[in-house]
């Protein structure tokens, strides 16, 4: 199952081999053949193909407008050295009468990868999604104190269940965000050619990816053992109290160590997991079992699952 996630990388191929080098070809992760989505509202081509003189590209050149959504596939790629706005133009089609020419940059910009793991990582990029994020973290968080004036009820770090998963969430997500802020600043290059060759298994990957993607298949495990977990030990209502306020902790975690300098982020991170460990190992961690059913408890006395009496 993991193998069929992994996308072979493709080798770009020059139309211009005169103009272009080794070092160039190996640094872009697309080639000719790859295929691209539109996510701007539109997008510009020229017909003609770009020449080498030092006007650059002719105003009077037939366009070919491109719209969003629509499906594209690189054709080939040249270099104009005598360009002085961007060197480097690639020819795209849509279908067989539908291709044009235009900048590498503007290409860059308006397009993404037509898969949907590079999809969802484009998306999940976008700074709207960010401040999207920021706003639901202090509505809830607002929502979580008034709920918590109100009414007690279960919550993590504060009033916990004794179920060491929801901690391991927390936890993992937290040092997820600081690999994803590590892999972005200090290493873009491995991100770009993962973005545009994404896959999901981590074997035969880079170190910090392998972690990376360790780590995201970690998440998906761990979110649907907390589910099953908290809707056992608790009602329904108190349950999905719970989940709501687990999820505001983590986008707040996540929303930090995302917003924090990176030479910052390391010792947030190793802070928030100690604490978290110390908050679930002193204050919910199950010291006993029912002496009847074998239930988790945290005191003695009376056992809320089977209803005896533990001395």
């Amino acid at each position: 199952m993991f193998s069929s996630c992994y996308a072979p990388p493709q080798h770009i191929i020059i139309d211009s081999p005169d103009t272009d080098s080794t070092a160039q070809r190996l640094s872009r992760p697309y080639g000719v053949g790859y295929n691209l989505l539109v996510h701007a509202d539109s997008l510009l081509l020229v017909e003609d193909r770009p020449m080498h003189w030092s006007g650059g590209v002719a105003e009077s050149s037939d366009s070919i407008w491109i719209m969003k959504h629509n499906q594209l596939v690189i054709a080939a790629i040249t270099t104009i050295p005598e360009d002085s706005v961007d060197s480097v133009w690639i020819k795209v089609a849509r279908d067989q009468e539908t291709m044009g020419w235009l900048h590498e940059n503007d290409l860059l910009q308006a397009t993404t990868p037509d898969d949907p793991i590079s999809q969802f990582i484009h998306f999940f990029s976008d700074g709207h999604v960010l401040w999207f994020l920021i706003v639901m973290a202090v509505a809830a968080a607002f929502a979580l104190v008034h709920i918590l004036r109100r009414k007690r009820f279960r919550m993590i770090h504060l009033d916990d269940i004794p179920s060491i998963y929801p901690t391991l969430l927390v936890v993992t997500l937290t040092a997820t965000a600081w690999l994803y802020a590590l892999i972005q600043h200090s290493y873009p290059q491995m991100w770009v050619q993962f973005y545009y060759h994404p896959t999901l298994t981590p074997f035969s990957q880079p170190l910090l990816l392998c972690l990376f993607l360790c780590a995201v298949w970690a998440l998906f495990l761990l979110t649907l053992v907390v589910i099953d977990d908290v809707m056992k030990m608790l009602p329904t209502g108190a349950a999905i109290l719970y989940l709501l306020a687990l999820l505001a902790v983590c986008m707040i975690a996540y929303l930090v160590i995302s917003l924090t300098p990176l030479f910052l982020t390391a010792i947030l991170t190793i802070a928030y997991i100690v604490f978290a460990l110390y908050r679930y190992i002193v204050y919910a961690r199950p010291r006993y079992l029912c002496g009847r059913c074998h239930q988790r408890l945290q005191q003695k006395g009376v056992c809320p699952y089977c209803g005896a009496i533990n001395d």
